[in-house]
């Protein structure tokens, strides 16, 4: 089965140890194809025409509307289409109309895309970690008892860490509170199956460029009774039914009316292939797939004398690894090194979750995130040149 999936996936075709997953996933086959027959035999616009091009592009975005809904869940009305996870958190604020007066409690894993929009908008609160590396509830609890809090928005998976989130746990204190949930399943959403109605989270961001799909889409999920009640966030052709005059417009339904502007079909089209991808494979086996790989890379950073890990691990976790090495090195210079004489592809830096590196006062680490097309061989020969690293 590994050689079947690796064949799917043409960038491996040239030897390359792609272990940046976290940052973007490497694309199937299939999904290519979707991409290029959009351009080659089928380019038109959606909703706007009345021939079969149009009407065909117009039926597959619904299909991938259905698609989605399906994979966490939920009812295609729930899903709105947005140009990422971060646009979607973006969007998100303006709906709900954050002002600087309304208290939101963010964690201290937050993504800079689930950091700043609502820094930059709310009083902002950031709850801490325990000792596991995951959310502390008490203190979570704490801050929702004491403050009148509008929503509490957490990742689901650290992009930094690979924790786990309590995510059901953090929804049920919020609304015990009063409060709404927001969910970051930016990185979740390629090692786990969603499922909103478990979570009971009210909102919900992911982008399809994590999981196998293409660049530039991404989904806000929302509770039907909630978007009913949300301000539109941006304007334009194609959310609206009629215009009789500047006092008479009426809008489309949810969650039509929050997606103004012609749709990024392509990546609508290659995204349905992304999920079709991963439904045929199975969740199941590619959680049962990573958490081998994850299993196989802990043993060997423990026996590494060159690998420290700088942060805890806990029982719930993604193939997601960050640490610094023993000796003092530039580590973006140590990644273009692995990069230029080995082939392998790492982050290094803050990974866009800085203020959790401050607080242990790191300028950063190299971060390995893997996923289901990769294999023990290329940890085994990752180890080895970190092993033997000449500097």
């Amino acid at each position: 089965m590994e050689d079947k999936i690796r064949k799917d996936f043409p960038m491996l075709d040239s030897n390359i140890v792609y272990f940046d997953n976290a940052s973007t996933s490497l694309k199937p086959n299939e999904v290519i194809k979707s991409v290029e027959d959009f351009y080659t035999k089928h380019t038109s616009n959606a909703y706007r025409g009345s021939y079969i091009n149009s009407e065909l592009i117009s039926l597959k975005i619904d299909e991938c509307r259905e698609l989605v809904a399906t994979m966490i869940n939920s009812s295609s009305r729930e899903v709105i289409f947005t140009s990422g996870c971060t646009d979607s958190i973006n969007q998100l604020v303006k709906m709900l109309n954050i002002k600087k007066k309304d208290n939101v409690v963010c964690s201290l894993l937050e993504h800079h895309s689930n950091y700043l929009p609502w820094l930059n908008s709310s009083n902002l609160t950031v709850v801490g970690l325990d000792k596991n590396g995951v959310v502390d509830l008490k203190e979570l609890e704490s801050i929702l008892k004491n403050n009148k809090i509008k929503i509490v928005t957490v990742t689901a998976l650290s992009n930094v860490t690979g924790n786990v989130q309590p995510v059901k746990e953090i929804c049920k204190l919020a609304h015990k509170y009063g409060a709404l949930a927001m969910i970051d399943c930016c990185q979740y959403a390629p090692h786990f199956r969603i499922d909103v109605k478990d979570i009971d989270c009210d909102f919900l961001a992911l982008s399809a460029h994590k999981m196998c799909g293409p660049s530039g889409l991404g989904v806000l999920y929302g509770k039907k009774e909630l978007l009913l009640k949300c301000n539109k966030s941006k304007y334009g052709g194609g959310m609206v039914d009629r215009i009789v005059d500047s006092t008479n417009v009426r809008y489309k339904e949810i969650p039509y009316c929050f997606e103004a502007g012609t749709p990024a079909i392509e990546n609508i089209l290659g995204y349905a292939s992304a999920i079709r991808y991963y439904l045929g494979v199975g969740f199941e086996n590619i959680s049962k797939k990573n958490k081998e790989l994850e299993d196989y890379f802990k043993k060997k950073i423990d026996k590494s004398k060159n690998i420290k890990m700088i942060f805890p691990i806990s029982k719930n976790h993604a193939p997601i690894f960050t640490f610094k090495l023993n000796r003092d090195l530039n580590l973006n210079y140590v990644a273009k090194i692995l990069s230029d004489s080995a082939n392998i592809c790492v982050s290094s830096g803050y990974q866009c979750c800085q203020p959790l590196y401050n607080t242990i006062g790191e300028k950063g680490g190299i971060r390995v995130s893997l996923q289901f097309y990769n294999t023990k061989k290329e940890i085994d020969y990752f180890i080895e040149k970190i092993e033997n690293l000449k500097i």
